[in-house]
Order: structure tokens, then C-alpha cells, then sequence
């Protein structure tokens, strides 16, 4: 669909490769912009986001029936959410660099929706890039970090099932080895790690219609050292602790993420595809 600049947008472009042509090219883009290309305005009791990319684009049927596993278990789908406001974030719980901070601004997105008593309506969804190490026990010690809420669940799968979510978003990611000598120790089990995984750092936002409404790509920007768990904040390396005093432009703060929900909950589909 055409997509055009809306006033007062920032106009970068958007560098959301799909992963097949991430990894056919030799590297994933890691730090993506944010804002972009974006659908017309449509007329909205709230403002439009003046951080990230407002578009309107259906979720494919097959990325919506996609098998994921929560933390405790369950099998659901994005399916399952028809009818609320998702956040969907990529994230992985060994990550040292940006995913302890991407976690920390969710929490305060959960408690800002609860203020607002918006959080009934929308579900957070993080969902990781590395299935093979993110089983659901592993994902409800990082939840209880994190001190996660009802409606906000941390998602695994297969790995196919992962991979297929994630190219569909056009969210690229891919192992790394693990150089540091010695190699940081796993939080959780005092393993040393033998791998990484780089990804783009995205926040999606799709609409109670199924649409994919939103989305931001680049760095997030935390309130504070505070906001990251004790354990993280100690598992964090020093590009991680870099981006928490200093995150990289393209950035994005848990308040782009209320003003974009706010935007979708209040800013009806136009029903494009």
C-alpha cells in the first residue's frame, strides 16, 4: 500500500529487512530507524505519534495462527488477541546489550496503561528471537524480574515457528559466537554462554482489527538505571551499560509506546491491506 509522511513525522527511513535478505546479505541490521514511511493520517481524538511509523497493513492469516508458547505453558496465537491492542516486542532473555533495557520500558508501559486503565483492552506479547535457549521456565524467572503483570506474557515456539513470526514483521536476527574471553556467565544458571543473537529492537503495536498499526525500531531509551532489575543490571555488558546512560538515535522511550496504544485505541482502521 502507498504510504506517505505524515506532518511532523520524522523522516527517516525505514530499514526493516526481511530476514532472508538480512542474512543473504551477510549481516543483520541491528540498529534500524524508527520512523518512516507512514499510511495518511487518518482524523483521531489523539495526536499522532510523533516517534515511529503509523501504517495500516493486515496480519497475514498464517503469522496470526502461528503456535507460540507462553510462560506457563500455554499455546496461544496472535489469533488469540483479535479484539485487544498488542504490543509485540522481539527480546531474548541473555541478551546483554538491550533487551534488559526493552524489558524495563515495558514495565512502565504496563504501569502507565494500568494508570490509565487502558491495560484491559491490550495485551503485551514479548517474544523471543532465541527459542532455543528461551523454554518457558526460563521465561517465567525473567517475567518474575520483571515483576510482569496480568497481560503482559513472554512468548517461545519452535524454531521455525519463530523465524516464520519474525520474517513476516521483517525482523531480522541471527547467531553470533560469543568472543569475550572469559565468556559472560548466564544470569539465571552461572553457565558460561557459547552464543548471542543479534536482532533489530523493535516495538510493534497491531490493532484490536488484526492490522499491524505501529511500530518503532531503535534503542530504548529507560528512565534510569532503577528501572532495570538488580540481576540485569549486573548481567548487562558495557555496550549495555553504554545504552543505558546513552542510547544510539534512533531511540524510543516507554512514553512513544502509550502515545502510539493511545493513538491506535482512539484512531479506527481504515481496513487497507
Amino acid at each position: 500500500m502507498p504510504r506517505t509522511t505524515p506532518t511532523g513525522a520524522r523522516a527517516r527511513p525505514l530499514r526493516r529487512a526481511a530476514v532472508g535478505a538480512a542474512l543473504a546479505a551477510g549481516a543483520v541490521i541491528l540498529t534500524a530507524c524508527g520512523a518512516g514511511p507512514v499510511a495518511a493520517p487518518r482524523s483521531s481524538a489523539t495526536p499522532t505519534p510523533t516517534n515511529g511509523t503509523v501504517l495500516d497493513v493486515a496480519v497475514p492469516t498464517g503469522t496470526a495462527s502461528l503456535p507460540l508458547v507462553a510462560e506457563d505453558g500455554r499455546t496461544v496465537t496472535l489469533a488469540s488477541f483479535v479484539g485487544k491492542t498488542v504490543v509485540l516486542v522481539d527480546f531474548l532473555t541473555l541478551c546483554q546489550e538491550v533487551c534488559p533495557l526493552t524489558s524495563a520500558n515495558v514495565r512502565e508501559v504496563s504501569d502507565a496503561l494500568d494508570a490509565a486503565h487502558l491495560s484491559g483492552g491490550v495485551r503485551i506479547l514479548e517474544v523471543t528471537v532465541d527459542p532455543e535457549r528461551d523454554t518457558p521456565q526460563r521465561l517465567t524467572a525473567y517475567q518474575k524480574l520483571y515483576g510482569a503483570k496480568p497481560g503482559w506474557s513472554l512468548l517461545t515456539g519452535t524454531t521455525a515457528d519463530i523465524a516464520a513470526l519474525w520474517k513476516s514483521f521483517g525482523v531480522g536476527y541471527e547467531k553470533s559466537s560469543t568472543t569475550a574471553a572469559p565468556p559472560p556467565k548466564d544470569w539465571l544458571t552461572g553457565a558460561p554462554l557459547t552464543y548471542d543473537v543479534d536482532h533489530q529492537d523493535v516495538v510493534i503495536i497491531i490493532g484490536p482489527d488484526g492490522h499491524e498499526r505501529w511500530l518503532v525500531d531503535g534503542t530504548p531509551k529507560v528512565s534510569g538505571p532503577s528501572a532495570v532489575p538488580s540481576s540485569m543490571q549486573a548481567f548487562l555488558n558495557e555496550d549495555g551499560h553504554h545504552n543505558e546512560s546513552a542510547p544510539a538515535d534512533p531511540s524510543w522511550a516507554a512514553t512513544d509506546v502509550v502515545s502510539a496504544v493511545r493513538f491506535v485505541v482512539t484512531s479506527p482502521s481504515s481496513g487497507s491491506n
